[in-house]
């Protein structure tokens, strides 16, 4: 598998499935889009999915949701 440096950009994150403590065996997949949009899934479902945004609308996005 190609290795990816760490990098880092303001967005929002959408937890898409319940989350809760454990270990599972499964098949993880990453998909990132040219414009930055990340989807993260576990066993062919989406359980994170993030969308950037621009400083702007992150800013607007921290005063209503904390």
């Amino acid at each position: 598998m190609k290795e990816y440096e760490e990098s880092h950009q303001k967005g929002v994150v959408l937890i898409e499935q319940e989350l809760k403590k454990g270990v599972i065996i499964a098949d993880l997949g990453i998909q990132i889009a040219e414009d930055g949009r990340v989807w993260l899934c576990v066993n062919g479902k989406a359980l994170i999915r993030f969308t950037p945004l621009n400083e702007k609308d992150f800013k607007l996005y921290e005063e209503i949701y904390g």
